[in-house]
């Protein structure tokens, strides 16, 4: 296997949540339009920014955080906070609706799990995903690439983890994770290709030797 055959957006895929996302996201003009509804009280626009961002944002926090338990109410108080939260919001020229909710996010599972590290298992492998469906062919593969996608995030020092999940997870630019983490969009991209191999080399490793760690 090589690094290219585990794409790490087609790995982030596999982290959704099931908790009843859009499959289809929509361009930024129909967001910013959905915005302006939910503010005026528009009931079916709060729900339609929530099923357009609970996919995302739960992949972008399950990829630091210890669980889909934790990913999930992480989740749910994140988009809480985004609908109660739509008066505050200020559209700027280059960030995306999406940047101000994954910022949100991010800062819910700061202040939630600060002092909680992730774990890995008694035995050192794969860990187990609680609430993934597992069916007999296709499935069982995903969910092993969704392992040890999981596991190589483990392994990322805290700040290349949370990039690498906004870049990946969030669909976000270099630009609009630098806004978030609050470094040059410069460093960003540098670390993202440094860290984007180091996961491919692990999750290739990870893969072939069924999850045992070195």
């Amino acid at each position: 296997m090589t690094t290219a055959v585990w794409p790490l957006e087609a790995l982030f895929v596999a982290l959704s949540s099931r908790l009843g996302g859009d499959e289809e996201r929509l361009p930024e003009d129909a967001i910013a339009v959905l915005v302006e509804e939910a503010r005026a009280g528009d009931a079916g626009a709060r729900r339609r920014l929530y099923t357009q961002h609970v996919d995302l944002v739960f992949r972008t926090v399950r990829g630091v955080l210890q669980s889909d338990a934790d990913a999930e109410d992480v989740t749910q108080d994140a988009l809480l906070a985004m609908l109660t939260s739509l008066g505050k919001y200020r559209p700027r020229p280059d960030a995306r609706f999406t940047t101000w909710v994954t910022t949100i996010a991010i800062n819910t599972a700061r202040r939630r799990f600060r002092r909680r590290r992730p774990e890995l298992t008694a035995t050192g492998e794969l860990p187990d995903t609680p609430g993934a469906a597992i069916d007999p062919a296709a499935d069982l593969d995903r969910e092993r690439q969704r392992r040890a996608l999981l596991l190589a995030l483990r392994e990322l020092p805290d700040r290349e983890r949370t990039m690498v999940s906004l870049r990946y997870g969030a669909e976000l630019n270099a630009s609009e994770i630098a806004t978030i983490v609050g470094i040059e969009p410069a460093t960003v991209r540098k670390t993202l290709e440094r860290a984007r191999t180091r996961l491919g080399d692990r999750i290739e490793a990870l893969l072939n030797t069924g999850g045992r760690t070195r």
